[in-house]
């Protein structure tokens, strides 16, 4: 059972035990059912609120199996019945409400209705279900047939300026009847205009009177200007012919004055720490009068937005001009600058490009030496503050040094890869030494340098190659010999155990083919043998370890017979 339900049910069965014996019940002001007596149940009466020729009120049965089938209503005045609501229509949407018709909407005699006048009227409503129990409840509800308040357009009645900051706005206050929806205008009635800034301004919200004349017109006293502002004008009526609030807002329109700034920066790019200086010019109509006295804000740009961002404001001179230093703001969005005047009324900017770099970093640098002198570097570029900043492709270096304090030249650049920053550099053909990243400075990143990383691994060669005899006969021997030794200090030593490769490239051709391979003796000594098939060069090669380079040793020719 709903709460509505429940709440009307308040009489008890011995008071209403003469009427169950004629199966109609009357309930008198505010009761909407008997308690246990009759199954018929009524709520509270509700004016419709934009439509106040329309009323609706909830009707139940709790009697078993039946459903309600006729709600009717009467409008009385005091003790007399002005009309009557023969019939209230069920809600499709809403089961069990149940509204006056469109077709019956309460009306004025005037508008060939049968309500005399505006006012309030008591509701009385009669529901009966299809087994014939019947309830009566006198006094369901109020019908407010008052008018409601309803504004024209909020207008301006002149465009505040730089030499009247102050507007007057004017509308018109009708009232509309119930019923007809006819506007008749609401006289002698108080409207208050307010003035709201938008955005942080300080100045508090400003409120005005003034009082509607006989065609419901009013026009409010003046309003100071001093910011972009929202306008409001609003009214609450609570009279016997009139009840309810109406409100209309408006935009302000004003008009600029319109001077020509024009200004420059003393440099195209900021790195963090210095300053940029804006000198500039402010001047208003075809002769390019000075504009004396007005304050100019200059500050850095955002993006593609315009306006000054994190600004400094100062003031033109009798000559019009003005100077501002920007100093302490980066990011990748910064585009650039801005002045423009900062007071309200003044419009006019001049805007000009300055890259402002951001503070990077190298991180995740790794460096890796190859047994055949190739060195890889591997990291990403990053902004110091703000890790998740991303960027289009940055330029970088690979350095080399053979002290790792002095003499760092380039020896490999790269574009780290969009979005991410990663990048990936190598070179080839150090002995090792001292590596580092340079990532010069760009309009989006300033300068910045990765750690200096020692690479290095121990050189090798094969000396003293000789393949014999010479001439040597086809099908024979040939023995090819050599030494491999490492480095050691300033000076080589023998190096056992490693394993030495042999090729051979036959006359007239340019192609190296793998023959044999061996491992040299405790003084460093190869000797390799083979057959003589043709006349041909005969070379060794040595693979690295993760501790030494590759190398490849001199050439022997043979003369096969």
């Amino acid at each position: 059972m709903s709460a509505e339900r429940t709440a009307t049910r308040g009489l008890t069965l011995l008071t209403t035990t003469a009427l169950l014996a004629l199966g109609t019940v009357t309930l008198g002001p505010g009761t909407a059912h008997a308690a246990d007596a009759a199954p018929v149940g009524i709520g509270r009466a509700v004016t419709d609120s934009d439509r106040r020729g329309l009323f609706s009120v909830s009707a139940w049965t709790d009697a078993t199996g039946a459903d309600i089938v006729s709600v009717s209503a009467r409008i009385r005045s005091g003790a007399d019945v002005v009309t009557e609501v023969p019939a209230l229509t069920e809600q499709s949407w809403d089961k069990g409400r149940f509204r006056v018709p469109e077709s019956a909407m309460l009306k004025l005699t005037e508008d060939r209705g049968a309500i005399p006048a505006l006012g309030r009227y008591a509701i009385d409503v009669t529901a009966k279900d299809s087994k014939g129990n019947t309830t009566t409840r006198q006094d369901a509800g109020v019908l407010d047939f008052t008018l409601t308040p309803r504004f024209g357009e909020l207008k301006q009645e002149n465009n505040p300026n730089r030499e009247n900051p102050r507007l007057r706005l004017r509308t018109t206050l009708m009232g509309e009847q119930p019923g007809s929806g006819d506007l008749v205008p609401l006289d002698n009635a108080t409207v208050t205009f307010f003035r709201t800034y938008t955005g942080d301004k300080p100045e508090p919200a400003a409120s005005v009177t003034a009082v509607t004349d006989a065609s419901g017109a009013v026009t409010s006293p003046e309003i100071e200007i001093r910011g972009w502002a929202n306008l409001r004008a609003a009214h609450t009526a609570n009279t016997a012919t009139a009840h309810g609030s109406a409100a209309v807002h408006a935009g302000l329109s004003i008009t600029p004055y319109t001077v020509k700034v024009t200004a420059r920066a003393d440099r195209a790019r900021l790195l963090p720490g210095d300053a940029a200086t804006v000198t500039g010019r402010v001047t208003h109509g075809a002769a390019n009068t000075p504009v004396e006295g007005t304050d100019i804000s200059v500050g850095f740009r955002y993006g593609g937005g315009s306006g000054p961002t994190a600004p400094k404001t100062v003031r033109t001179d009798a000559d019009g001009r003005f100077t501002a230093t920007l100093t302490g703001a980066t990011g990748l969005s910064l585009s650039g600058w801005s002045a423009q005047p900062a007071e309200f009324y003044v419009s006019g900017e001049a805007t000009g490009a300055l890259a402002v770099p951001v503070e990077s970093a190298l991180r995740g640098v790794r460096s890796t030496l190859a047994a055949d002198h190739k060195v890889t570097v591997t990291g990403s570029v990053a902004a110091v503050y703000d890790r998740e900043a991303r960027f289009a492709e940055e330029p970088v270096q690979l350095q080399h040094s053979k002290d790792g304090r002095t003499g760092w030249t380039k020896v490999a650049s790269a574009k780290t890869a969009y979005y991410s920053g990663e990048f990936s550099l190598s070179a080839k053909g150090s002995d090792g030494g001292y590596y580092r990243v340079h990532h010069p400075v760009t309009d989006a990143y300033a300068e910045s340098f990765g750690p200096a990383h020692h690479l290095t691994r121990t050189a090798t060669r094969v000396t003293s190659v000789n393949a014999g005899p010479e001439p040597v006969t086809k099908g024979k021997t040939v023995t090819v010999t050599g030494v491999l030794q490492e480095k050691s200090g300033s000076g080589w030593k023998a190096y056992r155990g490693k394993a030495v490769d042999l090729y051979f490239q036959a006359k007239g051709s340019t192609k190296w083919s793998y023959v044999t391979w061996g491992r040299p003796a405790s003084n460093g000594k190869i000797t390799l043998k083979t057959k003589a098939v043709k006349d041909g060069t005969w070379t060794f090669r040595h693979v690295g370890d993760s501790k030494h380079f590759n190398s490849t040793s001199g050439t022997d020719y043979v003369d096969v017979r």
